[in-house]
């Protein structure tokens, strides 16, 4: 793969130091009362100690928010509408944590080709009506184009690791990690992808572009933006939460 075909997923993946937000020192890494990271693990052009599941829901924030910069998608935030008469409901459903928003989403042009790219046109073309086009097809919420988005997999995973897989495997593919079976748990050998730093170094010009056209969207509309990252991890934390009880109940 070359350099430029790297789109906002991958960069997400590989220089996740750069765009996640928790962070935790090593010396804490054990002491769960020191911090409330799940699955933490070093990023691998950083020190930085970073939650796996942050770095996936990054992944999808970030290709989402760099499509809304370059303009090949729309996202607009609409309040969400009460009932008359269930307004002590709705304050109620925000108390714990239920949004005040729909945060929607259009498309506004092609998107290049990616992994998350690739599968989301898929969910947009679902939405499609017999012989219209994607100008005149109807928004859609962030909550509606994940759900769907998941529902396109050959089988229900947990989303996080749906996602790391989802972006890791074409990496490994196009070189940018390699299969090692170097570590080993007594005799065991554990499979696991070591980075290719120097490739990745090779890529960090993409990176930091796609980091500032992050931030002129977070500058030139700071609502939108934020509404977009919360929504983003709301919806992957409610898709695990129902993944999770799928299982275990």
């Amino acid at each position: 793969m070359r350099q430029s075909d790297l789109q906002a997923d991958a960069l997400a993946f590989m220089f996740a130091h750069q765009f996640v937000e928790q962070t935790i020192d090593e010396k804490d890494l054990h002491n769960p009362l020191a911090h409330d990271i799940q699955y933490p693990t070093k990023a691998p052009l950083s020190d930085r100690i970073i939650d796996r599941n942050e770095v996936a829901e990054k992944v999808v924030f970030c290709a989402l928010a760099d499509l809304h910069a370059q303009r090949r998608l729309i996202v607009t935030v609409r309040p969400r509408e009460t009932l008359l008469g269930l307004r002590g409901l709705a304050r109620l459903a925000q108390w714990f944590g239920w949004p005040r928003y729909d945060v929607l989403l259009q498309r506004d042009g092609s998107f290049n080709a990616s992994p998350l790219n690739s599968a989301l046109v898929e969910v947009f073309n679902n939405q499609l009506q017999p012989g219209s086009d994607f100008i005149s097809e109807p928004r859609i919420t962030v909550r509606a184009l994940l759900k769907g988005l998941f529902r396109t997999r050959e089988e229900p995973r947990e989303p996080y690791q749906d996602i790391l897989r989802w972006v890791g495997d074409q990496l490994i593919d196009e070189g940018y990690y390699h299969d090692s079976t170097d570590l080993t748990v007594g005799e065991i050998p554990i499979r696991e992808a070591k980075p290719d730093l120097e490739r990745m170094r090779d890529a960090q010009p993409r990176a930091d572009e796609l980091r500032e056209r992050l931030d002129r969207f977070a500058q030139r509309e700071p609502e939108i933006y934020e509404a977009l990252r919360d929504s983003v991890a709301a919806t992957m934390k409610e898709i695990s939460t129902l993944h999770q009880r799928r299982y275990t109940l």
